[in-house]
């Protein structure tokens, strides 16, 4: 069943957000005290990734008609980006006379690209606006943003538990009639570590999946997100955080490069930009496949370089942040014929009786070497009984099992 990932992620509402109840209420508490003209300081959202902080401020602002003026990962952290975008939208409202919502998102992960005059300007900010301001943070207490501490009331938002995730996803599955089941739902959520993200992720992972297809779940790393190492290669416009990024997170060299692969065409927009970031990946790779045959892992730095700053560097101007991430579609295809690979591996393991060869091998060469065999009978004009009767007789195979390799690889 093919379904609109942006469907599965789709929030209308404060109220469709489970979970860090107390938060929420202190996000209306805010809104309301604004509208009704009171000055507040600005609040900072904190919290680890994937448990809605960024979604919650946005349905905010649409609950209290605002309008959102954002700085994110892919702008420029600097003086004169703040006062030309920000400090203008902060003391007036639209020409339909909505209020402005100042949104800086992951101001403690990209602090690093702020100039020196970039802290003052926010300070500056916070004192003339007459309009809301929120931070949104994974560490509010970053000596990045010390500058910021004092003159911001925290809101944190917690892991969710389990039994939260799990509702989230029983949700979802009602809300587009998916047929996920619930033992699967809680397998999902009991891995999540409290990150509704990855978990939603997953869950779209296992659409149409056998029940048993739970091998792709828990792929992302749970330290840093994939999803935020990804947002720091795609919109970095400097060398050094893609690659730090790149290096802290826990996922394997191949299924980042995957997860790259697959949404490089997601974030960039120029066909030339795109051109080259794939061509940094395919370098990638190059590297990463000579690591391992040569044992020489020293050719990693560069397959570091390239499929992160390489990729990161590729573009000519600002990525696409409206589409959401795919996961890998190599990865959910395996998902997806789990049973025709268990399948091949019981033929393979008979056939070594007959072959004396590895498994693998017996899959790769030998089980496609007997379709064409017959295939090419067929095309003789033998009967398929006497095709049944042949490889039954000559490796024990069942009926079942001579149709699988014929279909499979003729």
């Amino acid at each position: 069943m093919r379904v609109d990932l942006d469907e599965i992620y789709r929030i209308d509402s404060l109220a469709m957000i489970l979970g860090n109840t107390e938060a929420l209420r202190t996000l209306r508490t805010f809104a309301q005290e604004v509208n009704s003209g009171t000055k507040r300081r600005p609040i900072m959202i904190h919290g680890p990734s994937g448990i809605g902080k960024t979604i919650a401020a946005h349905l905010l602002a649409d609950e209290y008609k605002w309008n959102v003026v954002e700085l994110n990962a892919s702008d420029y952290r600097d003086k004169e980006t703040i006062e030309k975008r920000l400090i203008s939208a902060s003391t007036s409202r639209t020409l339909s006379g909505k209020r402005n919502l100042i949104l800086l998102d992951e101001i403690d992960e990209l602090a690093t690209r702020f100039d020196a005059g970039a802290s003052g300007a926010i300070n500056k900010l916070i004192e003339s606006a007459k309009n809301p301001i929120v931070f949104i943070a994974n560490d509010p207490w970053s000596s990045d943003i010390s500058f910021l501490r004092g003159k911001v009331d925290n809101v944190e938002f917690r892991k969710l538990a389990p039994i939260v995730v799990s509702n989230i996803l029983l949700g979802i599955g009602k809300r587009l009639g998916l047929n996920v089941s619930k033992e699967n739902i809680d397998l999902i959520a009991n891995r999540s570590n409290g990150d509704a993200r990855s978990a939603i992720n997953d869950f779209y992972v296992l659409i149409g999946c056998d029940d048993d297809a739970t091998e792709v779940i828990g792929l992302r790393d749970r330290k840093i997100d994939v999803f935020n190492t990804l947002d720091k290669i795609f919109a970095s416009h400097t060398l050094g955080m893609p690659l730090r990024a790149a290096a802290n997170t826990d996922l394997d060299n191949d299924m980042l490069i995957k997860w790259i692969d697959e949404n490089i065409p997601k974030r960039y927009r120029d066909n030339a930009d795109m051109h080259r970031a794939f061509a940094m990946l395919s370098n990638a790779t190059i590297f990463s496949t000579r690591a391992m045959r040569s044992q020489y892992y020293t050719y990693w730095r560069y397959m570091n370089v390239m499929m992160s700053s390489g990729v990161a560097l590729a573009k000519s101007r600002a990525p696409d942040t409206t589409v959401r991430y795919m996961f890998p579609s190599t990865i959910k295809s395996l998902s997806s014929s789990k049973t025709m690979r268990k399948t091949d591996k019981e033929i393979a393991s008979k056939l070594q009786r007959s072959f004396h060869a590895s498994v693998s091998s017996i899959i790769k060469d030998e089980m496609r070497m007997l379709s064409l065999i017959a295939k090419a009978e067929i095309s003789a004009g033998a009967e398929h009984e006497h095709i049944y009767d042949s490889f039954m007789s000559s490796y024990q195979l069942e009926k079942k099992e001579v149709d699988h390799i014929m279909q499979r690889y003729g």
